[in-house]
């Protein structure tokens, strides 16, 4: 639902690969720019036919939030919107904010990072997400966090800025984000290169390969 509407750059992510023709789609948040709530199922006109047919119950359609005129009107205008966009600068924007997230690769706690459009995850280290959330907090910009599964749980923060943006709103998010990263990181060394306590029973002797002294 995260990567309809042009989130990942095209209308529908699936856009961004030759003969990818989904059965599906789901869309939602971003269908109502978050004015209100709503959601749409798209079906291609192959599986249609089983869905909806003589012998079929009808679609369970009707519920209390459902063919409702204000989310009607949401939906319009949001579409209205995305049809008068300029989409040559929406490309180049999405362009830059792809090249200035890939710079971040590595930076601090950073472990990996994968996006397409204006969607792009963060994954750090264990442990250091809600500091890099705080940082980038204390810089004015609020980012979404997620985790995973494994051990360690992976988990990171999401990247998805409005399709409104302007360059210098992407500058200044990817300046808050580096400072978040970069002072996340310098903690992180300080406390990993801090000389323990010094052991009173017996001298110490520090390996090369560990901060512990024994």
């Amino acid at each position: 639902m995260l990567t309809g509407m042009w989130r990942a750059g095209t209308p529908l992510a699936s856009h961004h690969w030759d003969g990818c023709e989904p059965d599906m789609v789901i869309l939602s948040k971003g269908l109502g720019a978050w004015y209100t709530g709503v959601g749409a199922v798209l079906v291609s006109p192959d599986i249609a036919p089983f869905i909806r047919h003589e012998d079929a119950d009808p679609l369970p359609a009707m519920g209390t939030m459902a063919t409702h005129p204000l989310m009607a009107a949401a939906c319009l205008g949001v579409l209205d919107e995305l049809e008068a966009m300029d989409f040559t600068a929406f490309s180049e924007r999405a362009e830059h904010l792809g090249q200035a997230m890939k710079s971040l690769n590595g930076v601090g706690p950073v472990q990996d990072i994968s996006g397409l459009g204006f969607l792009y995850g963060v994954e750090v280290t264990s442990g250091q997400l809600w500091p890099v959330m705080k940082a980038a907090e204390e810089q004015g910009v609020f980012f979404y966090p997620f985790t995973g599964a494994g051990d360690p749980k992976s988990e990171g923060l999401v990247v998805a800025p409005p399709l409104t943006s302007s360059d210098d709103d992407i500058d200044f998010l990817i300046t808050a984000l580096s400072s978040a990263l970069d002072a996340v990181g310098r903690t992180a060394d300080r406390t990993v290169g801090r000389h323990p306590t010094r052991c009173p029973e017996r001298p110490c002797v520090t390996h090369s390969n560990s901060s512990t002294n024994h």
